[in-house]
């Protein structure tokens, strides 16, 4: 569904961008997640969020599937409605948001901020999750968490890379997404991590 011939798809529409231009495919997809909220713990999370409209117009789809369901006597409910955390502009403006929780999806943030695309060899030292302009922007999306008191996690490769745990732990995260086979040697730093004097062990 997504459109052909972009010259930067990178930069273009995916994400909740494709979800909105196409609201006949995203409520059949929100309709299926309210009802599957009404029989396990489901949350909706929000990729490629960029100004807070977009969250508003994704919640009023949701809240008219879910009036739909009620109307047809479907079991449901509304679950959690989060972002990902991913351009720039939705980081440094991020008290704006009426999210239910945050993810800070730091592969597409890395590569925003540092104008380094993730799948070009030539500039993957650039790319780089532990430069200071990234984690500045992640320490600041943890600090409004923390203020307004909802979850903020970290996926991406970062997060399940031991030595940058510590840098995320700085910086305030304390939720990390990450591989099944990453749980072990992240598990090992966070262990390694001592919180009195901030720096690893």
């Amino acid at each position: 569904m997504t459109p052909e011939g972009e010259s930067n798809p990178f930069l273009g529409v995916r994400g909740l961008r494709l979800s909105l231009a196409r609201p006949e495919v995203f409520v059949v997809q929100l309709r299926a997640l309210a009802r599957a909220a009404a029989y396990g713990a489901v949350k909706i999370m929000l990729p490629m969020v960029t100004v807070p409209a977009e969250l508003t117009a994704a919640r009023a789809l949701l809240h008219q599937a879910a009036a739909a369901l009620a109307g047809e006597g479907i079991a449901h409910r509304i679950p959690p409605l989060g972002i990902m955390v991913e351009v720039p502009a939705a980081a440094l403006a991020i008290e704006q948001f009426a999210a239910d929780f945050l993810s800070i999806g730091t592969n597409d943030l890395t590569q925003y901020v540092t104008a380094a695309g993730r799948d070009i060899g030539a500039v993957a030292r650039l790319a780089d999750p532990a430069n200071p302009a990234v984690l500045r922007l992640i320490a600041e999306v943890a600090r409004h968490g923390e203020r307004v008191g909802i979850e903020v996690s970290v996926c991406g490769d970062m997060a399940g890379e031991s030595a940058h745990v510590a840098l995320l732990l700085r910086a305030g995260i304390r939720v990390l997404s990450v591989a099944p086979n990453r749980v072990g040697a992240v598990k090992a730093a966070i262990a390694g991590y001592r919180a009195d004097t901030a720096t690893p062990d």
